[in-house]
């Protein structure tokens, strides 16, 4: 069981951390900051059973103490993603005012506020009682992580080819998970002295289904940190050019809805269920977006047949089940997103996934290189160069922020 007070009383504490070292706690499961901040980088990589947050906090060491500071860091772990969610939350505060203002949040959720006094022993003895409870009552421990970067193509040449030219120290022939699913296996040393462990695999056959089904697989067998799926798309003319890669945010089914009909017409009345990325993956990408050296030396390492130098692209993509060709349809998509930039077969199976996936949960994310625009005038080798521009725009991403992303 992991403990986090944050109170820039430090002290006071004393008395109830030798409680709980009876009750079974270990004092390295306990620790204790003194401001919103520092909890904040605390709880982006440490996932906490229990919070007791004091309701006057400074937001650095040297402020003031304000009430404002505590309710967003409540509010950030309710609504955002980046801060794991303890599972029990309580409140701590010597002032009967600051209690009365701040306890109808509390009571929305459910949480727990009690009143400091340094006269009684009644405060630390409700926390020792909560903190005997979980003791008693935890459940059996979830799987931990397991590899730390699941890399999905739907096809195998070429772009599972193109994954598997990276210098990740790849296995020399595939390890099958059960009678159906291989993996190639990789590994590379991030920052010098983090060893990341890879697998690598391509779907039997394209499309949302079949990408749904492995993934789920992958995550259930594998229990991978990261879950990504890299290869080719259409763009939207105009908005993105060949060879450009697209961080898919969000994905949706373009194709889910149903077909009404009047007395004269009949028409398809759309219901897409949109799936974004963690907000961690879109800032990381977000700033690689800004690295031009990088994507210019990728671009240049391709060799001459490149289309040009690759940009990074942050937007909707849909996904459907037939390709597109034609140039018309694309036109109709745009309709359900006027941002749209792509349109592809696989990646809202690859989130519906991980979104559905038991914890401990990956983050998922699509890195789709643009080969075409969904009409009829297609170029020689483009699918080559996109398959190596996603992969590779994947390795410079997890060089300069893999260790955000896996944590």
């Amino acid at each position: 069981m992991k403990l986090l007070i944050v109170d820039d009383q430090a002290r006071r504490y004393g008395r109830l951390v030798e409680a709980l070292l009876r009750f079974g706690m270990q004092r390295s499961d306990i620790d204790i900051v003194g401001s919103a901040q520092q909890a904040r980088e605390k709880l982006e990589n440490v996932p906490y059973d229990l919070l007791i947050l004091d309701l006057l906090l400074p937001l650095w060491p040297e402020d003031e103490a304000d009430t404002r500071h505590s309710l967003a860091l409540l509010f950030e772990i309710q609504e955002t993603d980046h801060l794991h969610r303890p599972s029990r939350i309580i409140g701590i505060t010597a002032d009967i005012e600051v209690a009365k203002n701040a306890g109808p949040e509390f009571e929305k959720h459910t949480w727990t506020l009690i009143k400091y006094s340094h006269d009684n022993d009644e405060w630390m003895n409700r926390i020792g009682n909560s903190v005997e409870y979980m003791l008693r009552n935890a459940k059996v421990p979830v799987a931990d992580y397991g590899v730390d970067l699941v890399v999905i193509c739907a096809l195998s040449s070429p772009e599972l080819e193109q994954v598997l030219k990276l210098s990740w120290n790849w296995s020399d022939s595939p390890r099958w998970l059960d009678d159906t699913t291989f993996v190639r296996d990789g590994h590379f040393v991030l920052e010098g002295e983090r060893r990341i462990t890879v697998a690598a695999t391509s779907a039997p056959r394209m499309g949302m289904v079949t990408t749904a089904i492995i993934s789920a697989k992958l995550i259930s067998l594998l229990r991978p940190r990261l879950i990504v799926m890299c290869g080719i798309c259409a763009g939207v003319r105009h908005k993105v050019k060949l060879g450009d890669v697209l961080l898919v945010d969000p994905a949706w089914d373009f194709q889910s809805g149903k077909r009404v009909k009047d007395e004269e017409n009949s028409s398809f009345s759309v219901a897409p269920h949109q799936l974004p990325v963690a907000a961690i993956v879109r800032t990381c990408v977000q700033q690689l977006q800004t690295d031009r050296s990088s994507l210019a030396a990728m671009t240049a390492s391709f060799g001459n047949d490149a289309p040009g130098i690759s940009q990074i692209v942050v937007g909707p993509v849909a996904s459907g089940s037939a390709v597109l060709a034609d140039g018309e349809v694309i036109q109709e998509i745009k309709g359900q997103h006027r941002e749209l930039v792509g349109v592809e077969m696989e990646a809202y199976g690859l989130y519906a996934a991980a979104e559905a996936a038991s914890s401990p949960k990956p983050k998922a994310f699509a890195l789709k290189a643009v080969c075409d625009f969904a009409d009829p005038d297609k170029q020689d080798g483009t699918q080559k160069y996109a398959s190596f521009a996603s992969a590779n725009v994947l390795r410079i991403l997890m060089e300069k922020f893999g260790s955000r992303l896996l944590n």
